[in-house]
């Protein structure tokens, strides 16, 4: 059987590929926006602890170092963290390292990861303890609204909060309260000024840290840390 040259020509203009059909494909292959994005952080900066007594108060002082990364695989998200504490004066407790691991799912309103942190005491008993790790997210408009238990690597007993831009607040139980600040140097790079400080009876705990972010994509919601 014979084609004439038109009809073939007609055939083959049919079955390749046009723009429009290029362009379509290009956009399905386009990832949605997430209310988180990847991030990789580390920081520095100074942990107290101690507890007050009739007439004065008795608190330690750590050199505080920490490093945090989230991954998104499309939705699913891997969120981890290292804290290591190590004493500015002799004769008190021990240094201590303390690790996170979270696993969950991030869409373009929320976010949830659930896991453990695993601390290890040098000279405390007992040595090791493990305690459960939980953070959601919910975007409303410009605003992000946070809630975690046993956050910041286990420091956070649970916080309820909101963060708009560069910027987060946050009150953490039974009384206390926790900042984030972000200074952007490039579009995936900035710093990150952070802290917290409660009080549970005569107990008080506080964290101030300095650091840098990155992220390999820009985004205008950093989020926070772990």
């Amino acid at each position: 059987m014979c084609f004439s040259l038109p009809a073939l020509l007609a055939v083959t203009l049919s079955s390749a590929p046009g723009p429009a059909r290029e362009m379509a494909t290009a956009s399905s292959a386009v990832e949605p926006p997430r209310a988180l994005t990847s991030e990789l952080g580390t920081a520095v900066g100074l942990f107290t602890g101690g507890y007050g007594f009739e007439g004065g108060r008795w608190e330690d002082a750590y050199l505080a170092n920490t490093t945090s990364a989230r991954f998104l695989l499309g939705g699913f998200t891997l969120d981890g963290g290292l804290l290591s504490l190590l004493p500015l004066e002799r004769g008190g407790p021990g240094g201590s390292t303390s690790v996170t691991a979270r696993l969950g799912y991030t869409s373009e309103r929320w976010s949830v990861v659930g896991g453990a942190v695993v601390g290890l005491g040098y000279t405390s008993q007992p040595l090791l303890q493990v305690l459960p790790s939980v953070k959601g997210l919910y975007r409303v408009g410009p605003v992000d609204l946070e809630a975690g238990i046993f956050d910041a690597n286990g420091q956070v007993p649970a916080h309820l909060g909101a963060s708009y831009g560069p910027v987060g607040l946050a009150y953490v139980f039974p009384l206390g309260g926790r900042a984030r600040v972000d200074i952007p140097l490039a579009a995936r790079a900035g710093v990150r000024l952070e802290g917290f400080v409660f009080q549970y009876g005569d107990v008080r705990t506080s964290l101030v840290t300095v650091g840098v972010v990155g992220r390999p994509t820009a985004s205008a919601h950093a989020g926070g840390a772990s």
